[in-house]
């Protein structure tokens, strides 16, 4: 009890004095889990926390799905430095070049491509068939020769190298196909039948590869993610996130989901859909049909990973985009109500980020300390930081109190 304690009081410090001026707009208060049902799944959660802070156990993997404050990575990327802080650094997660799709990169590595490319945003329509799309949310196909060249250490800081990559991916025969180089030097592969994913093996740990496809004339191949592999132990953490995604577009739209959920398997799932499926006006919005699209994603992650965890995070209080400009979303309140009884019906928690806000209106206090964009949608660099943070710390402090 004294450590716990001791460290309680240690965190309770560092929180003041991690506390920058422009945190009086943050409801501290409010900053919790809540469990309106059972809270079950969650101690278990713990359980292989505590077991992996005490090497009785390798790995824990958490998958953190959304939409665009998810793709840019800073939100994810900080919360999987904390959760790696704590206990071992695992796994990074799965990239793609998103600069394929005409969107904005993941700033934190650096993906080449060379060759021409499909690869339609699966929150846009296209007059072209769409391929399958799996856990990055994002694919691309090329029916001539190209390339993909990744290095996940662009600084050269040294904080990431692997010795194993996955590839995603599927092609139109096996005369399409991906080779893997590291230095020149052309790797093997293994064929993953499960996951229907091709595995490297690499000559030597590096933070770089080049991959180059072999696609004949009338073949084609399909690009979906990688998935570099350190072996280390401590918590994976993966972020998946496509600007504009609804609820339904990760339920209905990602077809090989469930498939690829399988490399992951997660313990921990944190849900922060509805931020786009609320961007309407308050007598469009309906939370039956919300809720019901949660439940089809929610099938999907039971079916890998039936005892999992899972945390919703309510949406920030925020505009949405209209015709000539930008518009108050109404319908915060709604989404979190739904998503309450979500967490009851699943015994699942809830990370209230509107509440944290401070509810409606309060948008307008985030922009001017810097935490919410100039669009009073988006947060800033360090407004993806903090709730980072925010939501660590009160999933910490919540483990804590199970141990009083």
């Amino acid at each position: 009890m004294l450590l716990i304690a001791c460290t309680s009081n240690a965190q309770k410090q560092q929180a003041q004095l991690d506390q920058a001026p422009q945190d009086s707009v943050i409801r501290f208060d409010k900053s919790m889990l809540v469990f309106p049902g059972g809270r079950e799944a969650q101690d278990a959660f713990y359980a292989k926390l505590d077991s992996l802070k005490n090497d009785k156990l390798s790995n824990i993997s958490i998958w953190q799905v959304g939409g665009s404050h998810v793709q840019g990575g800073s939100f994810p990327n900080r919360l999987r430095d904390k959760f790696q802080e704590f206990a071992g650094k695992g796994e990074r997660g799965f990239l793609f070049p998103r600069q394929l799709a005409g969107t904005h990169e993941d700033k934190s590595v650096r993906i080449t491509t060379e060759g021409n490319w499909f690869a339609p945003m699966l929150t846009k329509s296209s007059k072209e068939e769409k391929p399958r799309y799996g856990i990055t949310g994002f694919a691309a196909r090329c029916d001539s020769a190209a390339s993909i060249g990744l290095n996940i250490d662009p600084k050269k800081k040294g904080l990431w190298h692997f010795k194993q990559i996955r590839l995603l991916g599927y092609s139109s025969s096996k005369k399409a196909y991906p080779e893997l180089y590291v230095g020149g030097k052309k790797c093997k592969h293994t064929w993953d039948t499960l996951t229907a994913s091709y595995l490297y093996d690499l000559p030597k740990v590096t933070d770089s590869i080049r991959i180059d496809f072999v696609v004949p004339e009338g073949e084609y191949f399909v690009f979906t993610g990688l998935q570099p592999l350190t072996g280390n132990k401590g918590v994976n953490h993966y972020g998946s996130g496509v600007n504009g995604a609804r609820v339904t577009a990760w339920a209905d739209q990602v077809e090989d989901l469930e498939r690829d959920l399988h490399l992951i398997k997660p313990d921990l799932v944190l849900f922060g859909l509805g931020i786009n499926d609320s961007a309407c006006d308050s007598l469009t919005f309906s939370p039956d049909k919300f809720k019901a699209g949660y439940r089809r994603l929610i099938k999907k992650v039971h079916a890998v990973s039936p005892d999992c965890a899972m945390i919703f995070i309510t949406n920030n209080d925020s505009y949405r985009y209209v015709k000539g400009g930008m518009d108050y979303n109404p319908n915060a309140d709604e989404v979190r109500t739904a998503m309450m009884e979500l967490a009851e019906e699943y015994n699942a928690g809830v990370w209230d980020l509107y509440g944290v806000m401070g509810e409606r209106n309060s948008v307008h206090e985030w922009l001017k300390v810097g935490y919410i964009s100039k669009d009073k949608l988006h947060f800033t660099y360090k407004g993806y930081r903090r709730i980072a943070d925010l939501i660590f710390d009160a999933i910490i402090t919540d483990w804590n109190n199970t141990k009083k």
